[in-house]
């Protein structure tokens, strides 16, 4: 019997080190960036092509004593595009401090779709 390997989304929650977000609607990069992968490692190789990166600090990119911007994947990715176990459609509407959340989903066929919020 042969099995097919199927992707699945990695979330990425943007640090708001220095102080700020770096958000590029353009781009597709919001405070939060799901991108549609086959496992972590082929996540993490697509979500540095779009911009995202992980050495932040080392590399004198973001503030130290904030931390990183960005920070690889460690799990094993979800079914569907989730923040926090919600869909970002439903994540964007919640409680006052999610409202205007910059998200966009990267999915392997290149599109990218991108949630309103704070683009600007």
């Amino acid at each position: 019997m042969k099995t097919e390997k199927t992707s699945k989304f990695f979330t990425y929650n943007q640090n708001n080190s220095g102080g700020r977000f770096d958000i590029d609607k353009e781009e597709g990069i919001g405070e939060y960036v799901i991108v549609e992968a086959m496992n972590s490692n082929d996540a993490d190789a697509r979500a540095e092509a779009i911009g995202l990166y992980f050495n932040g600090v080392e590399d004198g990119m973001d503030c130290d004593c904030c931390g990183d911007r960005w920070y690889s994947q460690y799990d094993e990715g979800s079914e569907e595009p989730l923040i926090y176990g919600k869909s970002p459609k439903d994540y964007k509407n919640g409680d006052n401090w999610s409202k205007n959340k910059t998200i966009a989903v990267h999915y392997l066929d290149g599109e990218v779709k991108c949630y309103d919020g704070n683009w600007d």
